[in-house]
């Protein structure tokens, strides 16, 4: 793995808005036909206009606002993630998505780039980060990085795992 000049950067403008969306377009399509944690996967809400207000609408708050980060490396986009903090609940940080470009993936990218989310969300204030995994090889990254499964469960029946942050 060459992990030179790879980066992670903040969605700003709406041209690294309309990146993402067209990553999350791809995100979307692949975790539908792989999604094997949870209730049933709704493919049309995460394609509608409510969806994408509702996470411009999380993105622009003042409060607890999600942080949106492109993913790339010598100018190429492999992939994004998006969390929130909620310093108001114990500095627990949610990552919503996390999503490498299926031909990046094993070859080092996706953990090196967890890595330093996870410093620059510790650096930030979070005490301990939580997500729902929606397979099994989301399952399997998860644990390698350190995630227990908890007891507790999200809306959608899916086990919530957690990690403390003691960088």
């Amino acid at each position: 793995m060459n992990t030179t000049h790879l980066e992670i950067f903040v969605a700003k403008n709406q041209s690294d808005v309309d990146i993402f969306w067209g990553l999350f377009n791809s995100y979307i399509n692949e975790l539908s036909l792989h999604v094997s944690m949870g209730d049933d996967f709704d493919l049309g809400y995460f394609y509608s206009d409510e969806y994408r207000e509702i996470i411009e609408e999380l993105r622009t708050r003042e409060i607890n606002p999600l942080n949106l980060f492109l993913i790339h490396k010598d100018g190429t986009m492999l992939g994004f993630l998006m969390y929130v903090t909620y310093f108001n609940e114990g500095g627990k940080c949610f990552l919503m998505e996390y999503y490498i470009e299926p031909m990046y993936r094993n070859l080092g990218y996706g953990e090196f780039t967890y890595s330093m989310v996870e410093k620059h969300v510790y650096a930030d204030g979070a005490k301990y980060i939580e997500l729902t995994p929606t397979n099994d090889a989301n399952e399997r990254f998860w644990r390698s990085v350190g995630y227990m499964k908890s007891s507790d469960m999200d809306e959608d029946h899916k086990y919530i795992y957690r990690k403390s942050l003691c960088i």
